[in-house]
């Protein structure tokens, strides 16, 4: 040994630096690579299967959406008239009836002028309606003619469709069609801005009554007080809440849902909300009514929810942000698993189970399933021990891998 070790180092003495360097990173990775796959073998040798046992357990598949209180059991009393209050007729805590006179102004100069103005504006928009009614009895009158006229030269006569007089009278049939059903929509936009005028109208009225029944709460009015004018975005006359009311109904909030969870999602189904203003309540709601029209912005389609507070709550106000958790389906006391230890084999549901110490499939029917977790209906019983993950490797591979390595040694060590 020591003559084969004294030839080396004189062959050694010879070498140049360079090729000495080369020489010892070819030993390092020689010896170092067995010694690596070894650690790995062993380290691979020590991995164990994570197993759990099967347990009873409530669980609960839900949906969570966005949205925002679109009704609270406080509504404002407001006014846009200006001048002087002549009269209160009630006081805070005082149950009150829709339409109830709750004060009167004296109105000044501005608020007359408003007043006539908002007049004005309600009369036009009684002349629109009547207007967009009569021309949709025209509208109706010409696409009947259109589709008399169809029929007499087109189907009457037994034209092909192809047929120019055919194709012409067709269209203009459907053409006085369109324009009579876009008439409707007219009809309808204009009474709706009537009504919307009537509305505006009435807060310029001297006369300030409550919109609802309802208590007092927060009355803000004194005889002898002076409202003035004031002014908002649109340079018209801007509301100012005068009082509340509180009334019997609990709050409502509306949650956009999307195409893919609509379907659902029922009337009378629980919920539970949050609000951001109050992030650390929970309240519990039912869904009360559902939108299956819904709407589409960029190609996203939106569902509106309606979910009803079960008790009202003076703290929930009108456009406070809310988080809503609808209950889909929820089991008490159900055989629960992971989720990912239940595999799809040939359109079965399996489950390994360990018994007598060795791993089983076992065919399982599910119910409920979550993110996390899934009940099993039949095939376990509460205790078995199911394996969740297998994290051992055949080691016939390491070894495999040692040997092939040891080649590589001989070669680094042999003569040159």
């Amino acid at each position: 040994m020591k003559q084969w070790w004294q030839k080396i180092k004189t062959k050694l003495a010879g070498w140049s630096v360079k090729k000495k360097i080369v020489a010892a990173v070819v030993m390092l990775a020689v010896i170092g690579v067995p010694v690596y796959l070894v650690i790995k073998k062993n380290k691979t040798a020590t991995s164990q299967i994570e197993t759990v046992m099967v347990e009873r357990k409530d669980i609960v598949n839900s949906i969570t959406l966005s949205g925002s209180v679109v009704q609270s059991n406080l509504i404002s009393v407001s006014t846009k008239a200006s001048g002087v209050v002549s009269k209160v007729y009630v006081t805070d805590e005082q149950v009150v009836k829709q339409g109830e006179k709750l004060a009167e102004i004296t109105l000044d100069s501005e608020g007359i002028n408003n007043q006539a103005s908002a007049w004005s504006s309600y009369l036009s928009a009684q002349n629109n309606v009547e207007s967009a009614q009569r021309s949709l009895w025209t509208l109706e009158s010409s696409m009947w003619k259109a589709h008399e006229t169809f029929e007499g030269q087109a189907l009457d006569t037994e034209l092909s469709v192809d047929d120019p007089i055919y194709i012409e009278t067709n269209r203009e049939w459907l053409a006085a069609e369109d324009q009579y059903l876009d008439q409707q929509k007219a009809v309808q936009q204009s009474k709706a801005a009537l009504t919307a005028s009537w509305n505006n109208y009435k807060l310029y009225q001297s006369a300030i009554t409550a919109p609802t029944d309802g208590t007092i709460v927060g009355l803000n009015l004194a005889e002898g007080l002076t409202v003035s004018f004031s002014e908002g975005n649109s340079g018209a006359a801007a509301s100012q809440t005068v009082a509340k009311i509180k009334t019997a109904g609990a709050p409502i909030a509306e949650f956009q849902v999307t195409e893919v969870d609509i379907n659902k999602v029922a009337a009378g189904q629980k919920a539970v909300i949050t609000l951001d203003s109050l992030d650390e309540t929970e309240y519990q709601g039912t869904v009360v009514a559902i939108d299956r029209v819904g709407t589409s912005t960029s190609g996203v389609t939106q569902y509106p929810v309606l979910i009803q507070f079960d008790e009202a709550n003076d703290q929930i106000l009108a456009n406070m942000a809310a988080t809503a958790e609808i209950v889909l389906e929820k089991k008490e006391q159900a055989l629960v698993v992971p989720l990912e230890a239940v595999k799809e084999r040939q359109g079965k549901s399996m489950v390994t189970v360990m018994k007598n110490g060795q791993p089983e499939m076992v065919e399982v029917e599910t119910g409920i399933e979550t993110d996390l977790s899934v009940e099993v209906v039949s095939g376990l019983e509460e205790g078995d021990e199911v394996i969740v993950t297998n994290g051992s490797s055949s080691s016939t591979s390491s070894t495999s891998g040692t040997g092939g390595m040891g080649g590589m040694m001989m070669m680094g060590g042999g003569p040159r």
